[in-house]
């Protein structure tokens, strides 16, 4: 259970010509034109929201003090902007962090109607809530990105492709780094931005053209080691599309980005989305069963030696390829110290070991409810909530919204649950995963609040929350 939450957008599609990527056969490696990866593609039509650029400053506008903090000290406000800070424009949040992180030292801010001078204290929080960070936009037009799946009728921050390095340094978004500019990449040493999250998905290059759908290849290895040469840590990701970045090229990635370690700290295995809305994109492989295993066959001796080699299997799986394949969730020691959990790699696991420590006292009352989650992990889930010995019905609730390939809980809707659960709960409540909501609102995917769905179904609904303990906690204080 995760409480990260990530930007995501989309676009829209002007058809060009139909764009084919016809897979090539697992664990080969015949050349790109070969495989039928064709160069033609869909043209994507972005739309970008309000993209602040390095060297483009910002009015930082605070939405929240903190009673008793620096902030509140020395008399800012809600609603105030701050322009300036030692005299000099402050790209964002993080640049003000930086620059406001001297102790001891006489600084200066300047807000749009007075100039405030302070001295921060040992260890005095700032106290400090600015509005969001406007993202950076992406201009790849990857045959896979789920961004370009959405059904038409999503809020506007769905409609945004962020390629934001701060956004990574800040909540884990991956970035390809394809749109980073030279001055950005500076930034990010300079500043100190570090772990980012890089989405790398293959490193031979006419490959990782192909896929992000770019005319030339941007240089991903050369900012890597740029990177890691200047002690930024990074943690990397394929999102594994099957017969076009697997096999012999899965292999080829995993070497190449192993050549960073420490620097490059993981790499999580994850299997491509498929949406019932792919309209003149690409033709893909969905994952199946059978495919899942041959991955974890194929990528298991590999874990093995670099586990043994460097006491880490540096390349994970998604979860969702162990489910799909219906394979034993690896034990917790395999997840090293779980670099990638915010990316769906050891969250089962993390539960399962949550959960068991959660019941060692065994809850002796009875409650009547329904609990839901997605398909995916919805096996677990039932088994864990089955020994609670509480009278608890467990749903899996099928994605009608994204369509039946896409099974994560994390991506159902309020209409989803909605028509799922009307008319036919069981108990006096029912429980919905926290990760399918985001904000003080709870607000789903399709702008439906949990309150809207509570209304719908007739009875008290409530969070899970983001642990296997607060899930039992909650069940417990029912009784």
């Amino acid at each position: 259970m995760s409480n990260k939450k990530q930007f995501s957008g989309s676009a829209y599609v002007r058809h060009q010509e139909p764009a084919r990527l016809q897979p090539a056969i697992h664990g080969t490696a015949p050349s790109l034109r070969e495989s039928g990866v064709s160069l033609h593609k869909a043209v994507h039509e972005y739309r970008e929201a309000p993209a602040h650029r390095i060297g483009e400053p910002q009015k930082l506008r605070v939405l929240a003090v903190e009673r008793g903090s620096l902030a509140d000290r020395i008399g800012l406000k809600p609603g105030d902007e701050i322009h300036e800070l030692n005299g000099e424009p402050l790209l964002d949040v993080i640049d003000f962090q930086f620059n406001a992180a001297n102790i001891g030292r006489r600084t200066s801010i300047r807000t749009q109607d007075r100039k405030i001078t302070f001295v921060r204290r040992d260890w005095e929080s700032v106290g400090l809530e600015f509005e969001p960070i406007e993202p950076l936009t992406c201009k790849n037009q990857c045959v896979f990105c789920f961004v370009h799946q959405n059904p038409k009728n999503v809020r506007r921050s769905l409609h945004i492709k962020d390629e934001d390095y701060r956004l990574s340094f800040l909540f884990g978004n991956y970035l390809t780094l394809t749109n980073v500019h030279d001055e950005e990449m500076q930034r990010i040493v300079e500043q100190r931005l570090s772990p980012l999250y890089i989405s790398v998905h293959a490193t031979e290059p006419e490959l990782r053209t192909a896929l992000l759908g770019n005319a030339e290849y941007d240089g991903l290895m050369e900012k890597i080691e740029r990177l890691t040469s200047a002690g930024i840590q990074l943690h990397c990701q394929v999102v594994l599309c099957p017969g076009l970045n697997d096999g012999v090229h899965l292999d080829r990635t995993i070497a190449d980005l192993l050549v960073f370690h420490p620097s490059v700290a993981s790499l999580a295995v994850v299997p491509v989305g498929l949406t019932d809305h792919r309209k003149n994109l690409p033709v893909l492989r969905p994952f199946t069963p059978d495919y899942a295993r041959q991955l974890i066959a194929h990528l298991r001796p590999t874990q093995l030696k670099l586990k043994r080699r460097i006491g880490t299997p540096f390349a994970f799986l998604g979860d969702e390829i162990y489910i799909m394949a219906g394979a034993e969730i690896p034990a917790a020691s395999h997840y090293s110290d779980f670099p990638q959990i915010e990316n769906g790699v050891g969250m089962v696991r993390t539960f399962l070991t949550q959960f068991a420590a959660a019941i060692r006292t065994r809850p002796a009352g009875r409650v009547r409810g329904t609990v839901c989650t997605g398909k995916i992990f919805y096996p677990y889930l039932k088994g864990s909530v089955d020994r609670l010995g509480m009278d608890l019905k467990t749903v899996a609730v099928e994605s009608k919204f994204w369509g039946p390939g896409i099974g994560v809980a994390g991506l159902l809707t309020g209409t989803d649950f909605i028509a799922a659960l009307k008319g036919d709960v069981y108990g006096d409540f029912v429980v919905l995963p926290s990760e399918s909501m985001v904000g003080d609102q709870y607000l789903f995917l399709d702008d439906l609040t949990i309150k809207d769905v509570e209304r719908e179904i007739g009875v008290e609904v409530i969070p899970s929350g983001y642990d296997a303990r607060d899930f039992v906690r909650q069940m417990i204080s029912r009784q």
